[in-house]
């Protein structure tokens, strides 16, 4: 049994992916193109299964990332850089990451055709909707734009 309870561990998850994308930043920190150089299926290693937000009514077979891997993985980035910018603690700068993370870092099974309508019909396989903002925005706006319902779980 563990000391842990389970939100706990899940706390930990997104804790543990902001640490290490803390320590990839930190070598990468002095580049002049601030490229976020780091996997964005990273997140599949460290978090395992994220927040499972529900499955499609047309029927499962895809899992997708409400808010595609690489933007989480830029975002986090960004808000590195902008913290040494600031000359801000890093260490908060991390529970920040982590507390975006546990925010947007979410997956619906979809079927299949709704996954070409999202990636190639409205081009969104990498991005979100063009009014969709890190501070308002819904973890489930792409699904919403392309008009995929959902039955949460």
């Amino acid at each position: 049994m563990s000391r842990f309870t389970d939100e706990q561990l899940r706390q930990r998850t997104f804790e543990r992916a902001a640490w290490v994308m803390r320590h990839i930043w930190e070598e990468l920190q002095d580049d002049p193109k601030r490229e976020a150089r780091m996997h964005s299926r990273l997140f599949e290693v460290l978090i395992g299964n994220p927040v499972h937000f529900g499955k499609s009514i047309k029927g499962g077979g895809h899992t997708e990332h409400l808010v595609p891997c690489a933007l989480l993985r830029d975002r986090a980035f960004h808000m590195y850089w902008e913290g040494k910018d600031l000359n801000r603690d890093m260490l908060a700068v991390e529970k920040d990451v982590a507390k975006m993370l546990e925010k947007f870092l979410a997956i619906a099974d979809i079927h299949p055709t709704e996954a070409k309508l999202l990636d190639y019909e409205l081009s969104l396989k990498t991005k979100m909707p063009e009014d969709w903002d890190w501070e308002t925005g819904l973890v489930e706006a792409r699904l919403i734009k392309a008009g995929i319902k959902c039955i949460r779980t």
